[in-house]
């Protein structure tokens, strides 16, 4: 007589269920490219095949698809850290050229407008004009070291015509320098404000030194005992302030600008992305330690 196989009850215990995984590794969603690092692997009861669920978007993205984007993902890490390297490195030369060449400018220019000042003065004050003129004209030494003629020099710094040619250069220097400092600021992002402002104020600092140097070099290089034109003494009296006044006004906009960059880099990528999007920059917001803004 044959027995039938045994039927296990309706009120048998059920058997213990395994902990379900969770995902590991550099995976993106496909909808939206948020991560998907830590989801819950599931598998489809009609195909049997593995998938994950966006915890922002919802959709499902199957796991066979990964393996062969693993390594791409990775090289595409290395190619963007090599080039955030490569342009912070162009930023901070970019910089240190704009800091130490306008810095220098500014010292060569201002220098001979106030030159013209003093030579204005002696003029004024003595009543004798030299035929060469202001520029190459040789300065009265005996006047220049008279009290009279030593507030003419003071005063010709504080007068309104070398400071002309000076904004001028300084306003160049700002347009100019605002992309390479937002640009060194993002690349700095991770770090706090003040280390990212000391950091961004190097290259300038560096810049305004050669630009000291070389303008005190110059002034090394005059022959000893001849005689100084308007322009030379004026130069040696003003070169190395008005260098200084140029080199403060761009490290400290530099500095201003990496302490606002990424705020104001945040700021643009919210205004043009919409919140779907924007955790494709989310960085922005995570390495401040914000959330990602939704609306």
């Amino acid at each position: 007589m044959h027995t039938p196989p045994h039927q296990p009850s309706d009120d048998a215990a059920p058997t213990a269920r395994t902990p379900r995984e969770t995902l590991t590794g550099d995976r993106l969603c496909t909808h939206c490219m948020q991560p998907l690092a830590g989801r819950t692997i599931e598998r489809d009861a009609g195909t049997g095949l593995l998938f994950v669920r966006c915890g922002e978007c919802g959709a499902a993205s199957a796991l066979f698809e990964y393996p062969t984007v693993a390594p791409w993902i990775n090289r595409i890490k290395a190619v963007a850290a090599s080039t955030l390297a490569a342009f912070f490195l162009l930023a901070m030369i970019a910089l240190t050229a704009v800091s130490g060449g306008f810095s220098g400018a500014v010292a060569g220019t201002a220098p001979d407008e106030a030159a013209e000042v003093l030579a204005e003065t002696f003029r004024e004050t003595t009543g004798v004009s030299t035929q060469e003129g202001w520029r190459f004209g040789t300065a009265d030494e005996t006047w220049l070291a008279s009290d009279v003629g030593q507030s003419a020099l003071a005063a010709s710094r504080w007068s309104v015509q070398p400071w002309i040619p000076s904004i001028a250069f300084c306003a160049v220097a700002t347009a100019l320098s605002t992309p390479f400092a937002l640009l060194l600021s993002m690349s700095l992002v991770r770090h706090g404000p003040l280390r990212r402002m000391i950091l961004v104020s190097l290259p300038c600092l560096l810049g305004l030194a050669i630009a000291i140097s070389v303008t005190s070099l110059n002034a090394a290089m005059m022959a000893p005992g001849a005689a100084r034109t308007w322009t030379i003494v004026s130069g040696h009296a003003h070169a190395t302030f008005f260098a200084l006044v140029a080199g403060a006004w761009i490290c400290s906009w530099c500095m201003t600008v990496a302490l606002a960059g990424p705020s104001v880099a945040a700021g643009i990528a919210r205004l043009i992305l919409p919140p779907r999007d924007r955790a494709l920059v989310g960085w922005l917001w995570e390495w401040r330690g914000k959330p990602i803004p939704r609306r």
